[in-house]
């Protein structure tokens, strides 16, 4: 009986290595570096990536279900054509571990089949929803950072325009002097780029721009582009235009999230604060009439 134990935890301790390790691996920012770049991966992270991508890659899954994944992949900035079959790796482990664990706890605390079975279940379910949450949290983080390098963006290719640049140039420059401080926006730009060197039309690649990514501000932004490209019109003054129309959005935004903050803090005043306060202030008082009552009710 004893040996069951410990053969469970030395396996939970296993697959929860190497799950951490693939998350590691997914969140690590440039997914596309890195497959252009795989001798830089160490010996043990290649392994466990390899192990986590053939593992995902035999898990059946639909069309449809595997292009929602895709297309998150993809916005949260993963594109390596492995990444996937490493995601499902990394779902299938985490469902492993937990139901692993959380048995092994359960088994530990009461040996009822009922709280056991019940474990399992909840231990699966949890695992099957932790990466969804973690890749869609790493989705909503990436379309926050390139928000808010747009506009920094959109000075700087209104600056190389209006000095008499193209709007491929004008792209390249942005891009490359984006690439310190707003990495992921960079990126997009290098890969527009990439795409017209690779024989596609500009407009094809800003639609490629726009069906990589799910924020609507670099979508209002790319169909000014291609609206520009298709007519022939100033895409300085369209640009400078969609600047300012994006600096009033965030500004009222911001004003928004600032009146929703006293909304959001009647909860922990009423809850924590207010009754310190009752305690602080009413507290003596009730303790003097506490005794006054007693030594009434003594006499």
């Amino acid at each position: 009986m004893t040996e069951l134990p410990v053969f469970i935890g030395f396996f939970v301790v296993v697959m929860g290595c190497v799950t951490g390790l693939g998350y590691i691996f997914m969140n690590r920012g440039d997914g596309t570096a890195a497959m252009d770049q795989p001798h830089a991966d160490s010996f043990p992270a290649q392994s466990i990536k390899d192990t986590l991508k053939n593992f995902g890659a035999v898990i059946p899954k639909r069309s449809r279900h595997a292009d929602h994944y895709r297309q998150l992949l993809s916005s949260a900035g993963h594109r390596h054509p492995d990444a996937l079959a490493t995601f499902f790796g990394i779902k299938a482990a985490t469902i492993l571990v937990l139901v692993c664990l959380i048995t092994l706890i359960s088994l530990i605390a009461s040996a009822d089949p009922a709280g056991v079975i019940m474990a399992l279940i909840a231990g699966a379910g949890i695992g099957h929803l932790l990466p969804d949450r973690v890749l869609r949290s790493t989705h909503r983080r990436r379309d926050l950072k390139i928000r808010g390098s747009l506009p920094v963006a959109l000075e700087l290719m209104i600056l190389s325009l209006e000095s008499g640049q193209s709007i491929d140039s004008a792209i390249s420059e942005t891009a490359r002097e984006l690439n310190r401080s707003h990495p992921e926006l960079a990126e997009e730009f290098h890969l527009v780029l990439m795409e017209m060197l690779a024989s596609r039309s500009r407009q094809e690649a800003l639609r490629g721009l726009v069906e990589r990514n799910a924020e609507p501000e670099i979508k209002r932004i790319a169909q000014v582009l291609i609206d520009g490209d298709r007519f022939g019109t100033g895409l300085a003054v369209a640009l400078r235009n969609q600047l300012r129309f994006l600096r009033t959005r965030m500004r009222q935004s911001a004003q928004e999230q600032a009146r929703k903050v006293s909304v959001k803090l009647v909860f922990p005043i009423f809850f924590l604060i207010f009754p310190a306060i009752l305690l602080v202030t009413l507290g003596p008082a009730v303790i003097l009439v506490f005794n006054a009552l007693s030594r009434m009710l003594a006499l």
